[in-house]
């Protein structure tokens, strides 16, 4: 999985929507007096993160490590409603143009320095001076100052309402001491310091280690420390978790899944994926940047052989970049059909034909050829990428595969590749939209396709600032349509997400957005501790 960004969810009155069953339920959690603290958690992986900072990361491993080392004003509860956390209490003006934040007094950092409202001004201010790869790229454009009140207490004005404002206020607080007096060249990614439950304590080669906060204002956590390995693959990182050296494989690949299933020692988990994965186009490339080339191939591939042949029918087939389960999901889009007879009619009509008879088509003297990038770590990722190159030669396109990794998929910010496979994350906070394919985030943000529509800009700028979920549900309806007619890439799938823990640990709780969100709750009974 190549991850483009990480999580942010508010509370809205839609959330209230009957979508608490998309949380995995506590395993044979006992009863209160069974709860000690002591052990560790030991996270195997294949994933490397990147850093572990709210401005910059981007997914995987780095994203899930946010929820366990930074808090936000507000967090997200098993009901995907957003309620108080550093901020004790929250209010807003009539016109929904100012909001006022209380913070909770004693709450400090890892280094005992309390939180004020210094930190969360300086972190939103960072926020908006970085704006690079940032999940809160767009909503910091619609702040217009932010006014501290009294050391707990702080005014955030907005130049136009929105009802999406509070989502971005789960963003991780930093620390204004540490940052402001350090170099640029410090590294704070490297040694991150929030307020979260667990601390930062080493990052040696592919193993991080957290230790538990003594003094996590909610309550210490249970476990006394959080162990990352990053392994080069999904078999590895697979192979050490039933050699006993894990007790956490994330994410679980669909073929390991019905596999793991059967391990006494573990307990799997799942829930409705919130990342679709799609072949992304190069919108700059030749080959890509005719609407109807784009269109046939969205008709060449049968997304549902992949969909039970590769990921096991865990997870559903993609119409586009919307969550199926938020509210504003428009479900009068159906996926694009398998039909290679109508995507070869389409390519004939933008002027593709096999001239020379090489089985491969040309325009222009231009061969239908092509390099399709996919992150070499993930097994699935892979799979389904050789099923996509396989449909594609059948129509007369030669894709030629190459595997990179997390930590150099710079070139594709840059623009410098063909087509990719990537997965991105959407949600109930349809904001991540405006990252990816608002021709304003080219170069800057994760528009990786540098995909440009005047009428998707304007779509994705006026449904953030919707005032009402009517209008916002027919604004991104609209871009849905848009998106589905000329298509930036080719959509795929969502995939459920799986995890696998070992059954000594209780109170395990998932939240879709939030893997390690409860992992404070998370205890051993005393006398199935290890260490």
């Amino acid at each position: 999985m190549v991850c483009i960004t990480a999580p942010i969810i508010r509370r809205l009155t839609i959330c209230s929507l009957a979508i608490g069953f998309l949380i995995a339920g506590c395993n044979n959690n006992g009863g209160i007096k069974d709860k000690s603290y002591g052990d560790s958690l030991t996270i195997v992986t294949y994933h490397a993160p990147v850093d572990i900072n709210p401005l910059t990361a981007v997914g995987g491993i780095s994203a899930i490590l946010l929820e366990t080392i930074f808090d936000g004003l507000i967090r997200l509860d098993q009901n995907l409603e957003l309620k108080p956390h550093l901020a004790a209490s929250w209010e807003t003006s009539k016109d929904g143009l100012k909001w006022t934040f209380y913070l909770r007094k004693g709450v400090t950092f890892h280094d005992g320095v309390e939180l004020t409202a210094d930190d969360v001004k300086f972190t939103i201010e960072e926020f908006i001076r970085v704006n690079l790869r940032s999940p809160f790229a767009g909503w910091t454009e619609n702040i217009k100052s932010i006014n501290i009140k009294d050391r707990y207490a702080i005014d955030i004005v907005l130049k136009k309402p929105s009802i999406f404002f509070l989502y971005s206020m789960t963003v991780g607080i930093l620390p204004a001491h540490i940052l402001k007096k350090n170099s640029k060249n410090y590294n704070f990614g490297r040694e991150p310091v929030g307020t979260g439950p667990f601390k930062f304590s080493s990052w040696k080669d592919s193993e991080i280690v957290l230790k538990a906060n003594e003094m996590y204002f909610p309550g210490r956590p249970y476990l006394n420390s959080i162990v990352v390995r990053v392994y080069p693959n999904q078999k590895i990182a697979w192979a050490k978790l039933m050699q006993g050296e894990g007790d956490f494989l994330f994410p679980v690949s669909p073929a390991e899944f019905d596999f793991l299933k059967q391990v006494r020692s573990l307990e799997l988990y799942s829930i409705p994926g919130y990342f679709y994965s799609m072949v992304v186009f190069n919108n700059d490339h030749a080959l890509f940047t005719d609407r109807k080339t784009r269109i046939a191939l969205n008709y060449a591939f049968n997304k549902e052989h992949i969909l039970q042949e590769i990921l096991k029918g865990k997870g559903e087939v993609a119409s586009g970049t919307i969550w199926p389960r938020s509210p504003i999901y428009n479900r009068a889009i159906r996926p694009y059909p398998y039909d290679p007879k109508k995507a070869l009619k389409l390519l004939k009509e933008a002027g593709w034909h096999d001239n020379n008879m090489d089985h491969v088509l040309e325009r222009e003297g231009r061969r239908f050829s092509f390099t399709l990038f996919v992150n070499g770590s993930d097994q699935t990722d892979i799979q389904a990428a050789m099923y996509i190159q396989q449909q594609l030669w059948d129509l007369g396109i030669l894709a030629e595969i190459k595997t990179f990794s997390t930590a150099s998929m710079d070139f594709l910010f840059k623009g410098r590749y063909d087509a990719a496979f990537i997965d991105a994350i959407s949600h109930v906070y349809p904001d991540h939209n405006f990252y990816y394919w608002h021709s304003s985030q080219i170069g800057k943000g994760s528009n990786i396709s540098r995909y440009r529509s005047d009428s998707v800009d304007r779509f994705l700028e006026e449904g953030r600032l919707s005032v009402d979920m009517g209008s916002a549900r027919l604004l991104y309806n609209r871009f849905q349509e848009e998106m589905y007619n000329d298509p930036p890439g080719i959509f795929l799938y969502w995939s459920d997400q799986h995890m696998a823990v070992h059954k000594r640990f209780k109170g395990v709780k998932f939240v879709p957005g939030g893997i390690l969100s409860y992992v404070n709750e998370w205890y051993v009974p005393k006398g199935e501790q290890k260490n």
